[in-house]
């Protein structure tokens, strides 16, 4: 029993010694962070009145009429009919989650029989050691490229 309990006392400062350098490190609140996931929100408005086509009192479309696809994490076509909606008081939008461990993403976002509209967005880090991976450029079809911030909404004009 005494060798157990100076073997654990070794082991316990060996740890510590290991552990312990003169540049320290920041430490990292991981499972916060693990569930933050790069995303964009988007909304479809008719680009001559502004009104949004899903959303409005009197929709041009129902949630059945757009879809969006993409690559998944197996590198396999794969699609989202309806994408997920989000009302936070903030207003109705449509909220994509970035599959994969990619810097960049495309996904193409269909609606009935209009032309279909191609999102490519780029994933980072934000400044600091223990910044999440998030989005934080997005460009629509041929626009130049825009920066992106969580809670930004997308706005794809039809």
């Amino acid at each position: 029993m005494k060798n157990f309990i100076q073997c654990c006392a070794g082991l316990l400062l060996m740890l510590t010694c290991i552990s312990c350098s003169k540049k320290e490190k920041a430490t990292c609140l991981l499972a916060p962070y693990a569930l933050i996931l790069p995303s964009f929100d988007f909304k479809v408005v008719d680009k001559t009145t502004g009104t949004d086509l899903f959303f409005s009192a009197q929709p041009t479309y129902t949630l059945s009429d757009i879809k969006v696809v993409f690559k998944n994490t197996s590198n396999k076509v794969d699609s989202l009919a309806p994408p997920m909606k989000i009302n936070d008081g903030a207003g109705n939008r449509f909220h994509y989650i970035i599959p994969g461990n990619r810097t960049t993403d495309t996904c193409f976002i269909k609606i009935k029989n209009l032309k279909t509209d191609t999102v490519i967005s780029t994933i980072g880090s934000i400044k600091g050691e223990c910044a999440p991976i998030v989005t934080i450029k997005i460009q629509v079809n041929q626009e130049a490229p825009m920066k992106y911030s969580n809670g930004d909404v997308i706005t794809i004009r039809k």
